[in-house]
């Protein structure tokens, strides 16, 4: 049985991704996600073709290949981010959070500090026994803006819920070694020739069972 403390502070984490909801219908930065869907083994990783490019100018539709600089800082921070948060345990939990505070504008580190994020993510973790690990991404349609400054990344995180209390378990109606994929959509901007996340949503989670 999980503890008031462990209650409460996934009820944080909840409360951060309701206050967060975009247009999009996705949920903010938070590590509880909703029960994956039942019907979720049916759906397809996505794939794309590794000679194309899902990358545009986001005003002109310009399309931007992989050895763009930009492109390539902006994958090799989406990438690092999304393997600090994608990749945890109750022993690495705190280290993971700073990791991943790490690729954050100081502005969004703030908000999700004020909110209680990195507390609620370590007791998450401990108070759940939960480990995660990272087994894959799926690049999705992205852009950058003229001027280059802001920027659309789009993706899917695949990742393995390698243990974790029953209790918890059974909130997310998965069992342990399911492989579990979620769609993402970071905003970044160049801060001081550096591209930092200033906001994630997150879609639902769905059962997979491959990587892309």
């Amino acid at each position: 049985m999980k503890s008031i403390r462990s209650s409460r502070l996934v009820s944080i984490a909840i409360a951060l991704a309701v206050a967060s909801v975009s247009a999009a219908g996705l949920s903010g930065c938070t590590d509880t996600p909703p029960a994956a869907s039942p019907q979720a083994d049916a759906s397809p990783t996505p794939r794309f073709d590794p000679d194309a490019t899902l990358w545009t100018i986001a005003s002109t539709g310009e399309q931007l290949d992989l050895e763009d600089a930009d492109v390539q800082a902006l994958q090799k921070v989406v990438a690092l981010h999304s393997g600090a948060s994608d990749n945890r345990s109750p022993g690495t939990a705190t280290a993971s959070v700073a990791a991943e505070t790490s690729y954050f504008t100081p502005a969004f580190a703030e908000r999700l500090s004020v909110q209680g994020y990195n507390d609620a993510v370590v007791a998450l973790y401990v108070d759940n026994d939960l480990t995660i690990e990272q087994t894959g991404v799926a690049w999705m349609p992205s852009s950058i803006d003229a001027d280059r400054e802001y920027a659309t990344v789009g993706f899917e995180s695949l990742f393995q819920i390698v243990g974790a209390s029953e209790g918890y378990l059974h909130e997310l109606d998965v069992a342990a070694g399911t492989q579990l994929a979620q769609p993402r959509e970071y905003t970044l901007t160049k801060v001081d020739g550096q591209w930092l996340i200033d906001d994630i949503a997150k879609g639902p989670l769905r059962k997979t069972t491959g990587a892309p």
